[in-house]
């Protein structure tokens, strides 16, 4: 060692005793058995159904990676440019060391630092920022220790784990990321010396920010590693020539409505409120989404047509998508307004009015008590009357008016009458109605009121797109799973949701809700101009609340149920029914969403029987009616009786029936 470098020593030595610090260093670092423990903030990862990232969440973004997970131009341009003597010393460069202790003493400041990689580490790990030599005598101590007790490799791995490289970036695995949107396993040489060189100064190198000082940072890396002798020369130009393609920066994220929900419904639920997990754990999120149906869903909403902004500068009205899987549950896509940085309520989960969009369940109740979907109900004024109720309920159909005339129960669905619908719910019993919503999945509690299928109650979007998801996957209560999986930052499954399924419905009463519902969507039904534009097998029922301020649409194929939620938050009135604003544009949604996969009809269940129903009398025909026979689907046994009024065929025609009276 030359004199030089021994007053170097000597003076840095009285420096610290000078400063009252040497027996404290010596001490500590004989006494000091083990360091503290370090909990750094790791990144949380959300994935959609496909596994792809979605986005991340964090205080710090780091993802801890090994060292053989990053690439080996990396940890050779790292060290060539911040300790090329890495391998070589215990901790400490005295050489660098004295450069910077005679540039501070001629400045007489704490400017500079001839910092090893280890140094680095045991600040970034267990100290501040600050430039003192108290925090030199403890960075010391520290760097010491983390030598004694870890390979070079082990220091190499926290290091590239631990270092700031900007944009909330900290470690190798998120710069990857950040930049260029890659593993850090995969970064050539080119994009590790750009990496390599940005800890110096992460905003001011920032290839986002300043690409002439970043490459020119790039070109000092690797001629430090030229001068090193890790690359040569032929190498370095081909890194030099390489043309970078950098990650955008502020990307908006591409599901925040449905990211939202994850974190702040169900991750808040699973940590009981506590959302440090979330920012600092490290957490892998699986979800359900779908990402093609979610943005096609944002899309629709967007669409919704706009009547006015309101004081807080918010278009009116707004709306909400909901997308579910009728077999798994698993949500595909979620929307709860029309854009999140315009507003962030989510209106997927907040109550409103759904109107007649509740009517199925009350025919559902329906047909397990009794009626059969050709059962005819007066459409014509009604006053209900009972002690109890603050005046007489006089219900109308929608603009005041009444059909005056028996309506089937397959009618009045895929009309809408509101007088069938409340005289059926009376005829069944009024409690029947509210056990039916509750057993498919309605969770608010229900009174039996007599204006309840009127949908005068308020419910969820989400409860109530998967409460129909009964009546498309044959009677089975689905609950609406929005995570898939959730595995901490050691590996362990924390959280793993299974679709849960229960049979609540007989798939024969689903089946004749699901045909009805047929109706509604097609020519002649409250939601016709879903017809004009989805050519698949389709079902649902339109809603429109009390004074047209609220409208929804809720339907499904075998494949999927969706439902679309449009209404003002300042309850001003729509101005025309969820048939003619809501049915069309889920109708699109639908034709989207599943536009690459092949139609499905929906299953046809035994024990449903297809019966020719006298035009004259409603009951079975005999074969010979005035009028061709209307065709009617029954659960077997519940048919009507054959008809005794038309007059009955001679045996040796009767095969002929079929041809000569329209009835095949």
């Amino acid at each position: 060692m030359s004199f030089f470098r021994c007053l170097l020593i000597l003076i840095f030595v009285l420096l610290l005793s000078m400063s009252g610090s040497f027996g404290y260093l010596v001490y500590t670092i004989v006494e000091m058995q083990e360091l503290p423990p370090v909990e750094n903030a790791l990144t949380t990862r959300i994935y959609d159904q496909n596994d792809n990232l979605i986005t991340m969440r964090y205080v710090e973004n780091r993802i801890e990676v090994p060292l053989d997970q990053i690439s080996t131009d990396l940890v050779k341009a790292t060290i060539a440019v911040e300790d090329k003597r890495f391998y070589q010393h215990l901790g400490f460069d005295l050489a660098g060391v004295g450069r910077a202790l005679l540039n501070n003493l001629r400045r007489r400041q704490v400017d500079q630092g001839g910092s090893t990689i280890t140094q680095q580490l045991a600040k970034n790990l267990y100290l501040s920022h600050e430039r003192t030599f108290a925090r030199k005598v403890k960075e010391a101590i520290y760097t010491i220790h983390l030598e004694r007790n870890n390979s070079k490799e082990e220091l190499l791995e926290k290091y590239l784990n631990t270092i700031y490289y900007g944009h909330a970036a900290y470690g190798a695995e998120a710069a990857a990321q950040t930049y260029f949107g890659k593993n850090a396993a995969s970064l050539t040489l080119a994009e590790s010396a750009l990496l390599a060189g940005l800890p110096r100064g992460p905003l001011y190198y920032s290839p986002l920010i300043n690409k002439t000082a970043a490459f020119q940072r790039q070109r000092t890396v690797l001629n430090q590693m030229a001068a090193c002798g890790m690359i040569n020369e032929a190498e370095k130009e081909a890194a030099l020539a390489e043309n970078l393609l950098f990650r955008e920066p502020g990307e908006e994220e591409s599901a925040s409505y449905f990211v939202d929900y994850v974190i702040n419904i169900e991750l808040a639920s699973l940590f009981n409120g506590d959302l440090t997990p979330v920012y600092h754990g490290g957490l892998q999120v699986y979800t359900t989404l779908d990402p093609v149906m979610q943005q096609l869903a944002q899309e629709i909403v967007a669409a919704i047509p706009r009547l006015y902004l309101d004081l807080e500068g918010k278009s009116q009205p707004q709306g909400a998508l909901v997308a579910v899987d009728p077999e798994t549950g698993y949500v595909k896509a979620m929307v709860g307004g029309r854009d999140y940085s315009e507003t962030k309520l989510n209106r997927a989960f907040s109550l409103r009015s759904i109107g007649s969009s509740f009517k199925p369940f009350v025919y559902a109740a329906a047909l397990e008590n009794g009626l059969t979907v050709s059962t005819k109900v007066l459409c014509a004024p009604v006053v209900f009357d009972e002690p109890g109720l603050p005046e007489p309920y006089e219900p109308t159909d929608f603009g005041g008016g009444f059909h005056h005339r028996e309506l089937t129960v397959r009618e009045a669905l895929a009309r809408s009458c509101n007088i069938t619908a409340i005289k059926t719910h009376v005829a069944i019993g009024r409690e029947k109605a509210v056990e039916m919503a509750a057993r498919l999945g309605i969770s608010k509690p229900l009174s039996g009121y007599y204006s309840l299928p009127l949908g005068t109650v308020e419910i969820s979007l989400l409860e109530l797109t998967a409460a129909y998801a009964a009546f498309a996957n044959g009677g089975y209560r689905v609950e609406p799973i929005l995570i898939r999986k959730v595995v901490d930052a050691s590996g362990k499954v924390i959280l793993e949701n299974r679709p849960r399924r229960e049979k609540v419905l007989d798939e024969k009463i689903a089946f004749l809700i699901t045909d009805m519902l047929k109706d509604v969507v097609a020519e002649g039904g409250t939601a016709s101009q879903v017809s004009a534009i989805l050519t698949r097998a389709a079902a649902g029922k339109s809603g429109t609340s009390q004074d047209s301020k609220n409208a929804h649409m809720i339907g499904y194929t075998p494949a999927l149920t969706a439902g679309l939620y449009i209404g003002d938050d300042h309850e001003a009135p729509l101005g025309a029914t969820a048939g003619q604003l809501a049915a069309p544009l889920w109708a699109r949604f639908m034709d989207g969403a599943l536009s690459d996969s092949p139609p499905r009809e929906f299953t046809f269940p035994d024990g449903i029987i297809r019966v020719p129903l006298c035009p004259e009398t409603g009951m079975h025909s005999n074969g010979f009616c005035p009028e061709p026979a209307r065709w009617e689907y029954f659960i077997a046994g519940s048919e009507p009786e054959r008809c005794h009024q038309c007059r009955p065929l001679p045996i040796w025609i009767r095969p002929l029936a079929p041809w000569l009276t329209g009835h095949r």
